[in-house]
């Protein structure tokens, strides 16, 4: 782990106590709700949010980050806990961009002075449209209620919520965001950040999956329903 310095001194012992008391959901990876289309909650580390996922889909979860570029002013993390086969060391990068954060002792991202950035880059699926999911653990103060996915805007559903105790306060939080019938595109990049300064981001998770294809009958269905409106549209204009 690899945390770094600042020119703030006299907060030195409140990061310190912060990162202590940070600790708790980060070193158990514990998320506090299940979240289809999972049927893990992340009751352990060992335990993903997508205990199976599917033939051909992206899953990649952060339970402790780290910093593996200790010597910029960025924070990156390219090695996800929990991934599914193929998605290791430098196939994905997690980063907080603000340059107002540090990896903390309990393996969270905390930014005291300034509001948290982050871009997240995974693997595409190539050849289809998919379903994709980004979901979030927070302590402090709460996370911007947009992200994007390669631009498309997404708003925040908050699955989770509880007040932190101690001297620091503010909220525990769990949330995801959704995109539905994704393009087909060989890099998802994701952008989020916090509403205020003092966020500590405690877990992450992304699955991206397949989109179901309608079967031959929904097929029939539309195509009936469109000639309906063609039919409709055709008298009204008599």
């Amino acid at each position: 782990m690899n945390t770094r310095s600042f020119a703030v001194a006299p907060l030195a012992g409140a990061v310190l106590a912060l990162g202590l008391c940070t600790t708790a959901a980060a070193t158990t990876g514990r998320w506090d709700t299940a979240l289809g289309p999972g049927s893990g909650s992340g009751a352990a580390s060992a335990s993903p949010w997508i205990a199976s996922p599917a033939p051909g889909s992206v899953y990649a979860e952060w339970n402790f980050m780290s910093d593996d570029e200790p010597l910029s002013l960025t924070i990156e993390d390219r090695v996800p806990d929990i991934a599914a086969s193929g998605l290791g060391a430098g196939a994905v990068r997690l980063a907080e961009t603000s340059e107002t954060a540090f990896a903390t002792g309990g393996g969270n991202i905390y930014a005291i002075g300034g509001v948290a950035t982050f871009t997240l880059d995974v693997p595409g699926i190539a050849g289809a449209a998919a379903d994709v999911w980004l979901r979030a653990s927070t302590l402090g103060s709460l996370l911007a209620p947009t992200a994007t996915l390669n631009g498309v805007a997404a708003a925040l559903t908050p699955t989770f919520s509880a007040a932190v105790g101690g001297a620091f306060g503010g909220t525990e939080q769990e949330v995801y965001w959704r995109w539905s019938d994704v393009a087909p595109a060989a890099n998802l990049r994701f952008a989020f950040q916090a509403s205020s300064s003092s966020l500590s981001l405690d877990q992450l998770a992304v699955y991206a999956v397949p989109a179901p294809v309608p079967e031959p009958g929904t097929y029939a269905l539309i195509a009936l329903g469109l000639a309906g409106v063609a039919f409709s549209v055709r008298r009204r204009t008599r």
